[in-house]
């Protein structure tokens, strides 16, 4: 496993608890109609999902299940957060006024959940290559693998094929 893998899982942790701070913080700020925003409660759902869910399965499943993880889990846990992600920060950019008009503090609140919901994206992204890298490499391997465990096995096919040839002639 890559060296780099863990202290970016934490990272990833560090940003999903800063996007549970913010959207409580966003809710808790009654005067504004952001604080019941839909947009707001997927935020906090995502923030939940990664620290909860994804980050510790995705930190402790290589351990536990290293094959069932590397072939299906792990990419696919990886892919739905990412996606996850991706859909919370540009729905989130899409509602909030223009940064001129944006003078109180959930306002900010809500420009700094934007950025830490891209960051949090593209570390999902980054991770997510190279977990389709390592299936890839894993496909490859296990089948080059199977190639070199039966030499025997093609051999046996060469001489019947060879066979079938002289047979013929």
């Amino acid at each position: 496993m890559l060296s780099w893998i863990y202290p970016l899982r934490i990272v990833q942790a560090i940003l999903s608890l800063a996007t549970i701070g913010l959207t409580a913080y966003e809710i808790a700020s009654l005067y504004d109609e952001w604080s019941y925003s839909n947009v707001i409660y997927y935020m906090l759902f995502n923030g939940c999902w990664t620290t909860a869910i994804a980050v510790p399965y995705l930190g402790l499943a290589p351990v536990a299940y290293p094959r069932f993880s590397h072939e299906v889990a792990i990419p696919l846990i990886e892919l739905i957060t990412g996606g996850l992600w991706l859909s919370g920060w540009i729905a989130l950019a899409a509602m909030i006024p223009s940064p001129g008009a944006c003078h109180y503090s959930s306002c900010h609140a809500l420009q700094a959940l934007i950025v830490v919901g891209a960051v949090q994206w593209a570390t999902f992204v980054v991770t997510n290559a190279f977990a389709i890298i390592d299936v890839k490499n894993s496909r490859r391997n296990a089948k080059n693998h199977r190639d070199e465990a039966s030499p025997e096995m093609a051999d046996a096919g060469a001489n019947n094929t060879t066979t079938a040839t002289t047979d013929a002639v």
